[in-house]
């Protein structure tokens, strides 16, 4: 009856599916190229970490392992705070979409505290528990990680939440221009520079340092977007606003 009386359901058709294609395609193409962007930063980092030996390899296998438990809320922190800003974006309440930026660095830097002080408060039972050798290479990345570039990981944040609002903004190619920065201009020149100063342990710290900069380069386009005034509101999608008033108007 809700089909045929009130058009509550829709077939789809080819022209539906292209009319939408467009604008799925929008996001989905700079978010997968966002995406790519990590894995290449990561192997060239992993090849300048393979000159330094086996043991250089494995003390960021470990450090590699430990990133994602260690700072899982701020892996899922980017994918939850996204929908808040498009909500309040899309009512055009600009306030709310600036507080819901500046409250999610706000806890970023909160919980980066928080995992800072007890993974350098467990750097005893991670030696324990990974068989780090004394003076060891692995040993020192381990125990660099988890003191100051566990701090370091703040930027990181700023990152995640940055795209999220690039991409809940209507600006998803923005996610795609840091993201490929970071993990190459970003990278490349730091971690060859800081691991001519300081070994193994340098090229962590020159990851690190690429993304304090690439941080900094979000927030200045996170406060230009920010700034701009709110676009006026799109028509709903027809078959949406038909099933809105099939059942909300009883009609």
């Amino acid at each position: 009856a809700i089909h045929r009386h009130h058009g509550g359901f829709g077939r789809p058709d080819f022209a539906g599916l292209a009319g939408d294609t467009r604008p799925v395609f929008a996001i989905a193409i700079p978010a997968i190229l966002t995406q790519l962007a990590t894995p290449v930063g990561q192997a060239y980092v992993t090849r300048a970490m393979a000159e330094y030996g086996e043991e250089a390899v494995a003390g960021m296998a470990i450090v590699g392992r430990l990133t994602p438990v260690a700072f899982a809320v701020i892996f899922a922190l980017s994918g939850a705070v996204g929908p808040i800003i498009a909500q309040n974006a899309g009512a055009r309440n600009t306030d709310r979409v600036s507080r819901a930026f500046r409250d999610a660095l706000l806890f970023t830097g909160a919980v980066t505290l928080l995992v800072s002080a007890v993974l350098f408060a467990l750097r005893g039972p991670l030696e324990w528990l990974f068989a780090l050798h004394e003076a060891g290479t692995a040993r020192t990345l381990v125990f660099l990680f988890a003191g100051p570039l566990s701090l370091l990981w703040f930027f990181n944040g700023v990152i995640f939440v940055a795209n999220a609002g690039f991409n809940n903004l209507g600006h998803p190619f923005y996610s795609t221009m840091t993201n490929w920065g970071r993990h190459t201009l970003g990278t490349v020149p730091l971690v060859i520079l800081f691991a001519g100063w300081f070994g193994a342990p340098g090229v962590l710290i020159g990851q690190a340092a690429g993304g304090v900069i690439f941080a900094l380069i979000s927030l200045v386009l996170a406060r230009r977007i920010l700034g701009e005034a709110p676009e006026a509101p799109r028509h709903s999608f027809p078959l949406h606003a038909r099933i809105v008033q099939v059942f909300t108007h009883r009609r």
